[in-house]
């Protein structure tokens, strides 16, 4: 089964390899900047930043050894090719891969850096018409408490566990709400990882994560939590008024144009764009002043 799923995985990194390759080679094509995402959700986000005429978001599914195994290859032969993927837990490792033209957001994921605007929080908590004194209350204590399952994905990252993440909900038999706040059930949340995970290469224990936190210890929540964990936890907070998927869907649009153009994202694909003469940024423009790439917007969004 586990052989099939690398089949299919390996089909897919070829298949965009291949028609990307085959798009270079026509006449609207071999003007195109092909930008490489790891996720479908990407695909709703990059898209609004960039000049749709000059650039194509392409999702490239397996995850991001997939993208990098893309992006690996197509390097060799374009340059009009640029990868944009999570971060994960590489800005605190300090480890990166060494690819071609791959970017990384700011933070843990795109989510995180969303997140990261005091503006976009904001914005999001008056949708729902939360009291503006409790924004801050919200965000700390979804943050402390999305930290723990963030060290278990840093630590079946580092262990290569083999633990299946994927689809877990934070209904109540893994939170329960208290004065306005939530709290994580550890001790549920580690059985029913454990029990999801048939694949798993060891058993998930409340000694070794604790242990683990112990040693790798970080106060860089931004870049430690996973935004998928973090917006479940806020649309729990906010309750039956929207759906996971929905609050996912506001938060993208409550980050502008204005908001990615703060992005460290923005800068190193503006110096990309110098570097090899392209233009594929929306109301780019700009100069270097030491070494730094300083961007203007002529028409920023502006948040009502």
């Amino acid at each position: 089964m586990e052989q099939d799923l690398d089949l299919k995985n390996n089909i897919s990194a070829t298949d965009k390899i291949d028609e990307i390759r085959l798009a270079l080679n026509s006449e609207t094509g071999n003007q195109i900047i092909w930008v490489l995402v790891e996720g479908e959700d990407d695909c709703k986000i990059y898209p609004k930043f960039l000049d749709e005429i000059k650039a194509s978001v392409e999702f490239v599914s397996g995850g991001k050894g997939q993208l990098m195994i893309a992006l690996n290859a197509l390097a060799k032969e374009t340059k009009q090719v640029i990868g944009i993927q999570d971060a994960d837990f590489l800005h605190i490792d300090k480890n990166y891969p060494a690819v071609t033209n791959l970017f990384y957001t700011d933070y843990h994921d795109i989510e995180m850096t969303m997140l990261s605007f005091d503006e976009v929080r904001c914005n999001f908590f008056t949708e729902y018409r939360m009291l503006k004194k409790r924004y801050d209350n919200i965000w700390q204590n979804v943050l402390q408490e999305s930290s723990y399952i963030a060290y278990i994905r840093w630590y079946n990252e580092k262990n290569n566990c083999k633990i299946r993440f994927s689809e877990l909900g934070y209904g109540d038999n893994l939170t329960e709400m208290s004065d306005g706040k939530i709290s994580l059930k550890n001790k549920d949340l580690l059985q029913t990882l454990n029990a999801r995970s048939q694949n798993k290469t060891e058993e998930l224990t409340g000694e070794n994560i604790d242990k683990f936190i112990t040693i790798n210890k970080t106060d860089d929540l931004l870049n430690l939590c996973n935004g998928h964990d973090i917006t479940a936890l806020l649309s729990l907070i906010i309750g039956g008024r929207v759906s996971h998927k929905e609050f996912c869907r506001h938060l993208r649009l409550s980050f502008t144009f204005q908001h990615f153009s703060q992005t460290r994202l923005y800068s190193e694909i503006a110096g990309w764009q110098i570097k090899y003469g392209y233009s594929i940024l929306k109301n780019a423009a700009g100069e270097v002043v030491n070494g730094q790439y300083r961007y203007f917007v002529s028409s920023p969004s502006v948040l009502s």
